[in-house]
């Protein structure tokens, strides 16, 4: 890999074009049950397709700066367009296709309205859906350009002029509120920094095989999936995100066959699969080639390491292969993590000590396991009480504060909330810092994460995070079929439990919420909770699977949550002025 100052996706794409333009760089399989390749690119289509498109986007006009909306089904074609925007000098704005659904039509036009891009870029199949939804939204003069054009000029009769490393590359949306996007300016500089950082941690292997079905429009899908192995030089056996849901074994078949090296997936997806695949199922595979297994993007559960490591470990899977992490689309991706092979960093502490902000070692029955999301590296880390700013000591619970070169420039036109969130400094005077909204510890070089400062419940003076609760839950589960969990606080800190559960007659659901509502009280002190069944699917996600407690909050407090039971605690009635219902 050529490294050094001035470097970007466009001169990396270049360099592997050059000295390896005949090896095959991308792969895809539209149907995982099915299993076959359908679409491949070697480096040197990957770059010639781009650099085409690049030419035909700077004849069109379209000017160094310009948003480019990218609108794409699962494929590679998505790919083509993101470094044709990189060649273009264009800032890629990867966003979800236009769906039937009130929220993602709503996300997608905050999104727009937000980027104000110049031009859509998309496949043939999906431009005349594309270019219905633009008339209906008031795009209609919204140039949709697809990827898949023979008369694009030759990059040799269109000079192009590879972008600087303080370009912007693309606008990262966050997963947060529909009405108020922020999208994320990531320069390439930005980029390259967080590639050559993920790089390190997975261990600089120059052809790395690697699979994954995560999402483009999301930053691990976009970056630690589809963008590393370009930039060292690997392969990607990319597969759609729905198929996966529907497959999740799947996954794994299409890994051992493969002979995959490294795939990154949030917490829920390793349990997905540990749950779903038999004993008979794991032992037909072999994972012995899986060097590295990345957890990010949500909290991680010790629970659903060990459970996988177990299931697998006859297929081969080590549990040293697990690399969990840590990282925000604010910071491009990944900010901590440990070389692969290494074990994974554990800590059983006191709860209640970490309820009160401290980390204290703890032996015997009780102790609560914290999972390391790995080791700080030169300083980049820093834990500060979010309230004084004042720099915290090793074991204190505090704000994670990050530096470097990977933190991007702030929100796209958020220039009031960039000061406050990417200009922080400490009341000693260090920084600028990113506010990240985390809470962690640090214990010498190791981070544990615990959770989010808006998500936060405070109970008698304790600090309870909302993921230990929704852990708690499925624990709690017994025979009854439980889905996702979401659990919060209301303003005077009465805590309710929104829990989906499949099938239709759930005859005993007065005395499962009765039996939940116990179990919470018990185990964490948190006086009587409001529980709440509803349907699959109710509870809201985020692209990268992460449960959106605030969205839940407040459709329970709108009476919109449509249960199948609820059972209010003492004043919640009085409180709400109805029922949920």
């Amino acid at each position: 890999m050529v490294r050094g100052p001035g470097m970007t996706l466009a001169h990396v794409l270049n360099d592997k074009a050059e000295r390896h333009p005949e090896r095959e760089a991308l792969a895809f399989i539209p149907d995982m049950n099915e299993g076959k390749i359908a679409d491949r690119l070697t480096f040197g289509q990957l770059a010639e397709r781009s650099r085409r498109l690049a030419a035909r986007l700077a004849t069109a006009g379209f000017e160094p700066g310009a948003r480019a909306l990218l609108l794409f089904p699962s494929g590679l074609d998505f790919a083509v367009a993101f470094f044709a925007c990189s060649y273009a000098r264009l800032i890629a704005v990867p966003a979800p296709l236009p769906e039937r659904s009130p929220t993602s039509i709503q996300r997608l036009a905050g999104m727009v309205a937000d980027a104000e891009p110049a031009l859509i870029l998309t496949v043939e199949e999906s431009r005349e859906t594309i270019r219905e939804w633009a008339a209906g939204n008031g795009y209609r003069t919204l140039p949709c350009i697809t990827v898949a054009d023979t008369a694009d000029p030759s990059p040799d009769d269109v000079p192009l002029e590879l972008p600087t490393p303080d370009d912007l590359a693309l606008l990262q949306y966050t997963s947060g509120s529909t009405s108020d996007p922020k999208g994320v300016m990531v320069s390439q500089g930005n980029l390259l920094s967080n590639l050559d950082l993920i790089d390190s941690f997975v261990g600089r292997k120059p052809e790395i095989r690697v699979c994954g079905w995560l999402p483009h429009i999301h930053d691990m899908g976009l970056i630690g999936q589809l963008l590393y192995p370009v930039y060292a030089g690997g392969w990607l056996l990319q597969l759609p995100p729905l198929e996966f849901l529907k497959r999740p074994s799947r996954w794994l078949a299409l890994i051992a066959r493969h002979r995959i090296q490294c795939a990154a997936a949030p917490n829920f997806a390793y349990d997905l699969c540990a749950r779903v695949t038999s004993e008979d199922q794991a032992a037909e595979l072999d994972l012995s080639h899986w060097e590295t297994a990345l957890n990010g993007a949500e909290p991680i559960n010790d629970r659903t390491l060990e459970r996988f490591a177990k299931r697998f470990a006859p297929a081969g899977f080590r549990m040293e292969s697990f690399l969990p992490c840590y990282g925000l689309a604010e910071a491009t991706l990944i900010v901590t993590g440990r070389p692969a092979g290494r074990p994974v960093g554990k800590a059983t502490v006191d709860p209640e000590q970490l309820a009160h902000g401290r980390l204290a070692p703890m032996t015997g029955a009780g102790g609560k396991i914290l999972i390391s999301s790995g080791t700080i590296l030169h300083d980049n880390v820093l834990i500060v009480d979010p309230e004084s700013r004042m720099p915290l000591a090793d074991g204190r619970v505090g704000e994670i504060w990050v530096t470097g070169a990977s933190v991007s420039r702030g929100y796209w036109r958020k220039d009031e909330v960039n000061e406050e969130i990417f200009g922080a400094t400490t009341t000693d005077g260090r920084g600028p810092y990113l506010r990240t909204g985390d809470l962690g510890v640090r214990d010498g070089a190791e981070l544990y994460v615990t959770g989010r400062i808006k998500d936060l419940i405070i109970s008698n003076g304790r600090n309870l995070h909302p993921h230990d609760l929704e852990c708690a839950l499925q624990e709690m589960a017994g025979d009854l079929p439980f889905g996702s969990s979401a659990v919060f606080a209301i303003e005077d800190h009465q805590v309710v439990a929104v829990q989906e559960i499949r099938g239709r007659q759930h005859d005993d659901l007065a005395q499962a919420a009765a039996r939940l509502g116990r179990g919470l009280a018990q185990q964490f002190g948190i006086g009587r909770t409001s529980v709440v069944f509803v349907r699959p699917g109710a509870v809201r996600k985020t692209t990268s699977g992460k449960t959106r407690r605030s969205a839940m909050r407040q459709l329970f407090l709108e009476s919109g949550l449509d249960p199948i039971y609820v059972s209010l605690a003492p004043g919640m009635s009085e409180r709400l002025g109805k029922t949920p219902s």
